[in-house]
């Protein structure tokens, strides 16, 4: 089955575009591409982010325009396709996740109507939604397709996804035995980035690696992390505020040495995570593999051998498009996940709704 996924990540960097031949667990990659957001729409879906949530009116805007924006895009990229896919997998622009005790709220914008119209396919859309009312915390959701990509590779493995927030999936034997949000991976760093030196993000980490730690800003941006994530599997709401308290720790010292305070901080999280596994190989993937400087310093600190998805034969920035083309081929074809091992979820459920126009 042709499937597309398509998604945009915490950081807002990019929609991101794969079309996937997809039967069981055989997934060939056929086409891949990230398109960037208008300047306007990427401003406004920051301040809606910033906001924690943002005024109903301004929620229903974004939703119309994330919708419509990756219509176009979508229409773009399948442009010169003969084969129609027969599904898309939309995760859309999540603006709001919040883990409490008792619940979990989450909500990804993007109106999958556009979508549907446009291409005249059936879209897959609210997965994470799905996964709550299933008992499960809604993230994270890779791990599955951590377990289809490299599980075989080793008897004991970690997959670490840097994205905006980095995640975790503990595979020993072919079977997933735990999987959690960490902590920020891009998060703090694009914040800094764009506050300090008006670009998105620091490209391959340049900047970071010319700067010094700030050990105060260091010391206590962990600690407010760690106090903030302290019993919970997924994190959203706690990195907006991390970014927030960070940025006022080191407003006034240097770009460099904040960019790099940041890159150390994640470090921190995600290398001791791996390391209370102590797997035979971690592979990094997600668009903070490219972070040459990041990863480098992982490298370091990961006492196992290292390697970012690239050096296994994918490619870094494929893994989680592909996980939004198989949740809708798994939609598609009625087949229920198991998610209790990943999110908690109490039960086997289909991944998202059906959206078709």
């Amino acid at each position: 089955m042709l499937c597309v996924g398509a998604l945009s990540g915490t950081s807002i960097n990019a929609k991101e575009i794969i079309l996937c031949d997809i039967n069981g667990e055989k997934i060939k990659v056929l086409k891949y591409k990230a398109f960037d957001f208008h300047k306007d729409e990427k401003e406004k879906l920051i301040r809606l982010i910033q906001s924690r949530g943002g005024e109903f009116g301004e929620i229903l805007l974004c939703n119309e325009i994330v919708g419509l924006s990756f219509a176009k895009s979508l229409k773009n990229f399948l442009d010169g396709i003969k084969v129609k896919p027969e599904v898309v997998g939309f995760h859309g622009q999540t603006i709001y996740h919040y883990e409490s005790k008792n619940s979990v709220l989450t909500y990804q914008i993007g109106e999958p109507l556009y979508i549907a119209k446009m291409l005249k396919v059936p879209v897959v859309y609210d997965f994470r939604k799905s996964d709550i009312v299933a008992g499960g915390k809604g993230a994270p959701l890779s791990p599955i397709i951590h377990k289809i990509l490299f599980g075989k590779i080793s008897k004991k493995i970690s997959v670490v996804n840097l994205g905006g927030i980095a995640n975790i999936t503990y595979i020993k034997d072919g079977k997933i035995l735990s999987a959690a949000d960490l902590g920020p991976a891009n998060a703090l760093s694009d914040f800094i980035s764009k506050k300090r030196l008006g670009f998105d993000y620091d490209k391959f980490g340049k900047v970071a690696s010319e700067g010094n730690l700030i050990e105060q800003a260091f010391r206590r941006t962990l600690n407010f992390i760690q106090k903030k994530k302290r019993g919970k599997k997924t994190l959203g709401y706690e990195i907006e505020e991390a970014k927030l308290y960070f940025f006022e720790l080191t407003k006034n010292e240097k770009p460099s040495d904040a960019l790099r305070t940041a890159v150390e901080i994640s470090v921190k999280l995600i290398s001791e995570a791996v390391n209370s596994f102590s797997p035979d190989l971690c592979i990094l993937c997600g668009g903070g593999a490219k972070n040459k400087f990041m990863v480098s310093r992982l490298k370091e600190e990961i006492k196992n051998p290292t390697l970012i998805s690239d050096e296994v034969g994918l490619n870094s920035d494929f893994v989680e498009p592909i996980l939004f083309a198989y949740l809708a081929y798994l939609r598609m074809k009625n087949i229920r996940i198991d998610m209790s091992k990943i999110t908690g979820a109490k039960f086997r459920y289909l991944p998202g709704k059906i959206c078709s126009i």
